[in-house]
């Protein structure tokens, strides 16, 4: 009915990743209004990982997409950055944060973000994997 695509890729002992794959969907009737097509909301994106390289590949993506990203590489950082923003009424409509980072993690940086701006969506990324799984 989707058109979607299923790929599968297991391992014994690493595990498995699946991956759901939709093809754009195309307007079924060409008289359709343009008003009834929305451009993507451009967001105001605060990106925080201590992995350069992965800090660097995702600013680059999401700023591909036309969004405005402050990266950085810290989670007290990011708080500081977070809250600074707040003060010059410039705040984040949402922020990306990695979960596993030295010193102040992922969890302390989204709940820093929710106590003040519970309205703020936060994704935590990890890539962790199986040992999250462990912990909880």
């Amino acid at each position: 009915r989707h058109s979607a695509e299923l790929e599968i890729e297991s391992e014994l002992g690493a595990g498995t990743t699946m991956r759901v794959i939709f093809p754009t969907a195309w307007l079924r009737d060409a008289q359709q209004p343009a008003s009834c097509v929305r451009a993507p909301r451009r967001l105001r994106i605060l990106l925080v990982d201590d992995d350069p390289l992965l800090l660097k590949s995702l600013q680059d993506v999401l700023e591909s997409d036309g969004h405005s990203v402050l990266a950085v590489d810290a989670g007290q950082r990011g708080i500081d950055e977070f809250f600074a923003a707040r003060k010059r009424a410039e705040g984040f409509e949402a922020v990306i944060t990695d979960l596993g980072m030295p010193n102040v993690d992922g969890r302390t940086v989204a709940a820093a973000v929710k106590t003040a701006a519970p309205d703020t969506p936060v994704v935590l990324l990890t890539g962790w994997g199986q040992r999250m799984r462990g912990a909880h």
